[in-house]
């Protein structure tokens, strides 16, 4: 299972040029054949084995116990209502590790697998963002999903998510996508989304690919480790203190120009065809 895979007919350039980092997506029956990797017997495998990456929540309130150790105390507490979330479940199931590589091979980027299971007619977790692209595979079940684009802080890194995600001052439309077995959904990175299980009587289970796409952000970084071999980056910069025989004035136009050729000597390595193609070889 890859990308092509869950697009069918959809060309693939289609999705990436109008859809990827821009607009959610959705095709019926596009996952069926992920529906084996997200059942009770794939979690309760998981869940059996050493150092699961657990939340349990429940209408946005995050369990206030300890976390079920085994796989008969997370369905005990998903009968009471309880979402059940593995995270990074790929670490722990082989078929999902496959997966999350078949999607690293298609964007180059880092992946992780969540899995959700959320009783009927309950939510885990309220109104958020998410700073990876999502594809959300529904397994087993019905969910239905309300998503808003994000004015509040679009383009979110994961460092720069605040606790207060001020969803109250959110002014985009709102729009809904109901999900049964086999059919997927693409959210774009930063979209708002929550997502409420259907009046039924199965538990909601789903899989959440996220793809950590690359930013301008690991341009920077990927630079910094060059800059290192630069005696120009490396040079010390005047004393700015009393220990200064330079006026504040003059103080300023030293740094100005020393400024200015870092910025000069930025341009020149951004524009530098070896920069890039060493970046995009990394």
């Amino acid at each position: 299972m890859n990308i092509e895979t869950l697009l069918g007919e959809t060309p693939k350039s289609t999705f990436l040029e109008e859809y990827f980092h821009r607009l959610p997506f959705s095709r019926p029956g596009g996952g069926r054949s992920v529906c084996s990797l997200g059942t009770w017997d794939v979690l309760t495998t998981i869940l059996g084995q050493q150092d699961v990456d657990m939340m349990v929540a429940r209408q946005g309130q995050q369990y206030d116990g300890a976390d079920p150790t085994t796989p008969q105390a997370a369905q005990a507490l998903n009968r009471d209502g309880y979402t059940i979330l593995v995270r990074h479940a790929e670490r722990h199931y082989e078929p999902l590790r496959q997966l999350a590589d078949a999607f690293k091979d298609d964007f180059r980027a880092p992946i992780n697998v969540h899995v959700y299971a959320t009783p009927a007619g309950e939510h885990g977790f309220s109104w958020h963002y998410d700073a990876e692209n999502v594809f959300i595979m529904q397994t087993n079940g019905e969910k239905e999903y309300f998503l808003r684009k994000n004015t509040v802080h679009p383009w979110p890194l994961a460092e720069s998510i605040p606790d207060d995600m001020r969803y109250q001052h959110e002014i985009m439309p709102l729009t809904r996508v109901t999900l049964s077995a086999g059919d997927w959904l693409y959210v774009p990175c930063g979209y708002w989304h929550k997502a409420d299980a259907r009046d039924s009587t199965e538990t909601s289970i789903s899989i959440a690919l996220g793809v950590m796409s690359p930013s301008a952000m690991d341009v920077y970084d990927f630079l910094r480790h060059r800059l290192l071999n630069s005696l120009l980056w490396r040079q010390r910069l005047p004393v700015d203190g009393s220990g200064s025989p330079l006026s504040v004035t003059e103080t300023a136009t030293r740094y100005q120009d020393i400024f200015d050729q870092l910025a000069d000597d930025l341009g020149a390595q951004l524009r530098d065809d070896a920069f890039l193609r060493d970046f995009l070889s990394r």
